[in-house]
């Protein structure tokens, strides 16, 4: 084997490995921005469920409101009622 045959074989090897260390980072920084990303997702996904819940939490509020008030609105029907049957 020559020099020139060695000298090639090394300067490909060189290509080769720097290709090989070229594709690592670019490949390690895609996946930290995918990962920032999928992060970012999860934390909006989370936000929207507190703030559902906390929605579906004053509907609830709401209907208890309601029950109680329909409640009420029933014991002064039926006192009414035995007043007026009463006569």
């Amino acid at each position: 084997m020559s020099y020139y045959e060695g000298a090639a074989i090394a300067c490909c090897l060189g290509m080769l490995a720097g290709m090989w260390v070229f594709l690592q980072k670019l490949i390690s920084s895609k996946l930290k921005d995918l990962s920032d990303i999928i992060i970012k997702l999860i934390e909006r996904h989370n936000t929207s469920d507190n703030s559902a819940d906390r929605r579906q939490e004053q509907v609830f509020d709401k209907i208890d409101g309601l029950e109680r008030e329909v409640c009420d609105l029933k014991e002064r029907i039926s006192y009414l009622q035995g007043r007026v049957n009463g006569k």
